[in-house]
């Protein structure tokens, strides 16, 4: 059984180690920097892209003497450094000495820097002079070291098709945008936490004449290719051979036939079961017309216990307000421009994708909701800030499911 490490932060990146026996592998996470493409690229196989971390390094040798790293996934110079500075090999024998448990929401706060404990404002008197400023948000605002899950949403910009690019105009969101988040923030699992998938299909109709309509066109078209003259005496056959058939089959007869015309032609579809008591077969069948897009609601009381949170709650509206608003064009705002966009993933207590929650497509956050005296009556602290706040999120799936997004892993839900 392995352990893994709390996450650590060298060079701007962060890492765990996992520790099975008297070897350790390195493994770098997204949590405070994001992978990048180069990196991904690098590692090839070592990338793991359901829990988006890489195998970076393998440690033989816990001793930490001669030849105790030796490379996966990363790169040379990665390898050069971890070789010949010490604060690698420092970092990694804390890591691989202590039994730390596995990535929680508390440790990937601390690993990005975004850790400032704070006195409780339990009578909401005076406020902070602390303000960080980082791109990583979250809530709440707690070095409780208990694993838990958590809701990461990344905002990434918006990158149009391109009838340039393979594939043209119409690739997914997910192909055409790059993995740089603007902005993360971190919010905790709700209940009610749920997806519904579904398919459009539509009732569809079609009668012996139409059947029959249906095969004259057929043969126009075919005859099409050899010119319209062929093609015009191709469909007065097929009319004449259609219509023949029918008649001759018994099934039906040739008043029958004057008489759902003469309906057609008068724009009453009734005038056969008005005088004749019965109706054509339309032989009724549900059709699939198309995919539909998937939406996906939250809904989040934020309740500051400290004016630190509290001004980490302001930053978090201020981040889902800014990001799903339109922009406008710097050469006298003729155009308006799409708003950034959203990656929702739920994480696992590992750091990685929840094996047993759904993923999710890139979003366009549809509608945000802030209701500031969700309690029923104004109150606020003394430093302005309110006592809670009802927040609603509503996010659209830019691009559908399809079954090839199945394919691959099964150690997850899939989409």
């Amino acid at each position: 059984m392995s352990i893994t490490s709390d996450p650590i932060l060298i060079g701007g990146k962060s890492y765990v180690t996992k520790t099975e026996g008297d070897t350790a592998t390195v493994v770098r996470i997204a949590t405070g920097k994001n992978i990048t493409q180069t990196e991904k690229e690098t590692a090839g196989d070592y990338y793991n892209s359901s829990l988006n971390e890489i195998d970076y390094a393998k440690i033989y040798n816990l001793n930490f003497g001669a030849n105790w790293i030796s490379k996966l996934g990363a790169s040379d110079a990665w390898m050069a450094e971890a070789q010949t500075n010490p604060a690698f090999k420092n970092a990694f024998k804390k890591s691989t000495g202590e039994t730390g448990p596995n990535l929680s929401l508390a440790s990937a706060i601390e690993a990005s820097k975004n850790w400032v404990s704070s006195p409780i404002n339990k009578d909401a008197n005076g406020s902070s002079t602390l303000n960080r400023g980082s791109g990583t948000l979250y809530y709440p605002l707690s070095k409780d070291k208990k694993k838990y899950d958590y809701l990461k949403v990344t905002a990434v910009e918006y990158v149009p098709n391109s009838f340039g690019e393979k594939g043209g105009i119409t690739r997914d969101a997910d192909e055409r945008m790059n993995t740089r988040g603007i902005g993360t923030v971190f919010l905790p699992m709700q209940p009610g936490l749920a997806e519904s998938g579904a398919v459009a299909w539509g009732d569809s109709t079609i009668n012996a004449l139409e059947a029959a309509g249906a095969n004259i066109a057929g043969s126009t078209i075919k005859g099409a290719g050899k010119g319209m003259v062929e093609a015009g005496m191709g469909a007065g056959m097929a009319t004449k051979e259609a219509f023949d058939k029918l008649i001759g089959s018994g099934a039906i007869s040739g008043d029958d036939v004057a008489t759902f015309f003469a309906g057609q032609a008068i724009g009453k579809n009734d005038l056969m079961a008005r005088t004749t008591g019965k109706v054509m077969n339309n032989n009724l069948e549900l059709l699939f017309s198309g995919p539909n897009l998937r939406s996906f609601a939250y809904s989040y009381k934020f309740t500051p216990r400290e004016d630190e949170e509290a001004k980490m709650i302001r930053k978090i509206i201020r981040f889902f307000k800014k990001n799903m608003a339109p922009k406008r064009s710097k050469a006298g705002a003729i155009f308006l421009k799409s708003p950034n966009v959203f990656r929702l993933k739920y994480m696992f207590k590992d750091g990685g994708q929840h094996p047993f929650l759904n993923k999710i497509k890139l979003c366009a956050l549809r509608s945000f909701d802030v209701q500031y005296t969700p309690d029923g009556s104004y109150m606020t602290y003394d430093d302005g800030s309110m006592t809670s706040y009802q927040v609603s999120l509503n996010f659209g799936e830019l691009n559908p499911i399809f079954d090839a997004d199945y394919e691959g892993s099964d150690n997850d839900m899939g989409y």
